[in-house]
């Protein structure tokens, strides 16, 4: 059994990025954990429903087999302003208390700053050392951010997770977020999303599949 841990930035960043894999480490009945670095909502003009967010999350969650969710409510898009001990304390201490097996966490080169300082903080925090339990360090895409990176290091994904059986799981879990969902044909619509899916797993020879880059791997060869 694996201990899963997520690391990211925004409430739906966990669904939008690898609900199906997350559904599939619960139907192994894997150990699953979340943390949530920012609330999503206080760099809005309107920013009244960080409340409701975090239940939105519970409840996606939820469907996909996951309890153990914590949020550390730091503000929507000022993480970078966070210093950067900092949020590698907070993260060094979840790992520490959870002791994962998997970590999955942002691309180090989405468009978004919160994502691109929860990767750097998550690395940092995860480090190798002796006794370390970590063995793999695998970065999720998160539609309308990652596609959208500005650099010329592109999301350029070396695994991929089959999800036909759980795709339908993935987007009934995606519904709870309301507020973040948009209409066809952008990135973060039901049809995008699952078309997405369905992209990932035509090249991949799968019908349905979730990509990722894998930041570090440590195998043990006995």
């Amino acid at each position: 059994m694996e201990r899963v841990l997520v690391i990211c930035a925004h409430p739906d960043d966990e669904v939008l990025g690898l609900g199906g894999t997350l559904a599939l480490h619960s139907m192994k009945k894997d150990n699953i954990a979340i943390l949530i670095v920012a609330d999503g909502e206080t760099s809005r003009e309107i920013h009244t429903k960080i409340e409701s967010r975090q239940k939105q999350s519970i409840h996606a969650c939820s469907l996909l087999g996951i309890s153990d969710i914590e949020f550390l409510n730091y503000a929507d898009q000022k993480l970078d302003s966070i210093p950067l001990l900092e949020l590698t304390k907070k993260i060094k201490e979840k790992i520490s208390k959870f002791k994962p097996s998997i970590i999955y966490t942002h691309y180090w080169n989405d468009l978004n700053a919160d994502h691109r300082r929860v990767f750097e903080a998550t690395s940092v925090s995860s480090r190798p050392y002796q006794d370390s339990k970590i063995k793999k360090i695998l970065c999720f895409e998160t539609p309308s951010s990652t596609e959208w990176s500005f650099k010329n290091e592109s999301f350029n994904p070396n695994l991929f997770v089959n999800i036909e059986k759980v795709i339908l799981q993935k987007l009934n879990a995606i519904k709870k977020f309301k507020n973040e969902l948009r209409p066809f044909p952008h990135p973060r619509s039901i049809k995008s999303i699952k078309n997405r899916s369905n992209y990932w797993g035509s090249i991949s020879g799968l019908k349905y599949a979730e990509p990722f880059m894998i930041f570090r791997e440590i195998e043990h060869v006995l």
